[in-house]
C-alpha cells in the first residue's frame, strides 16, 4: 500500500493517508462508487421483483481480484417502498457493513489468509464508512474533517507501530497514534460528529436479507 501525503487525498482512488481524528484511511475502501451503487438501487426503487408486495429488491456486492477473475460477496434485500430519505439512508449503511463484515471475514479465512493479511485491517470499516458517507452526502468533505496529515508524519507512525494489517479492527472506531509517535499502542477515538449522523436500521419490517 502506497502511502501519499494527506494533502493529496482529494480526488485520488488509491493510496493509504493518516488522519488526527479518523487514524488510517484506505483511499480506495473510501472510494464512494461502491456505496453509490448500492444508494442508486435503494433511492430510485427501481427493482419489483421482490416476492414481498410492496417492497423492491436491491443486489449489492463487494469484489475482489483481477479484472478478469472476481471473488467477494454478494447479498439481496427486500425493502419497503416509499420510506422517507432518512430511513433510506439507515438501510442503506445496515446493508453496506452487513456486506462489508462479510466481505471482511472472507478475506480473514482459508485460502484467503494465507495470501494476505488485510482481513479487518485497522483502516478497512472506517474507511468503507467513509466512503459510505461520501456516496450518500456527497457534499461533506469528510475526508478533511478527519484532518489528514502530511506524509512524513504518516511515515513515522508507520515505522513506529508497523503495518496496518497487523492491527485487526472489527468496528467502525478508528484507532489513533500520538503525533509525534512515542512509546505505546493505539487509542480508540471518536469519529467527527458528521461521521455519526446515520444510525444503521434494524433489520424487521422495513427491510430484510431475501432469502
Amino acid at each position: 500500500m502506497d502511502i501519499i501525503d494527506g494533502a493529496q487525498a482529494s480526488g485520488r482512488k488509491y493510496g493509504l493517508i493518516y488522519t488526527k481524528k479518523c487514524g488510517w484511511i484506505d483511499l480506495g475502501h473510501a472510494n464512494p462508487e461502491s456505496a453509490l451503487g448500492l444508494w442508486n438501487q435503494i433511492i430510485n426503487e427501481k427493482d419489483s421483483s421482490a416476492a414481498l408486495e410492496g417492497y423492491f429488491r436491491v443486489t449489492y456486492k463487494q469484489l475482489m481480484g483481477r479484472p478478469y477473475f472476481k471473488v467477494g460477496i454478494t447479498k439481496r434485500y427486500d425493502i419497503k417502498k416509499g420510506l422517507s430519505i432518512a430511513d433510506k439512508k439507515s438501510i442503506a449503511l445496515s446493508i453496506f457493513m452487513d456486506v462489508s463484515h462479510s466481505f471482511e471475514t472472507l478475506q480473514s479465512d482459508w485460502p484467503f489468509k494465507k495470501f494476505t493479511n488485510s482481513g479487518y485491517s485497522a483502516e478497512d470499516l472506517v474507511s468503507n464508512l467513509i466512503g459510505f458517507y461520501r456516496a450518500v452526502e456527497p457534499s461533506g468533505q469528510h475526508i478533511q474533517l478527519c484532518e489528514p496529515v502530511n506524509k512524513r508524519i504518516a511515515l513515522e507512525i508507520w515505522d513506529k507501530y508497523g503495518a496496518v494489517g497487523d492491527m485487526k479492527n472489527y468496528t467502525t472506531v478508528p484507532y489513533v497514534y500520538p503525533i509525534p509517535p512515542v512509546a505505546g499502542g493505539p487509542m480508540s477515538a471518536e469519529l467527527p460528529y458528521a461521521l455519526t449522523t446515520i444510525k444503521p436500521a434494524k433489520e424487521g419490517i422495513y427491510y430484510r436479507e431475501a432469502k
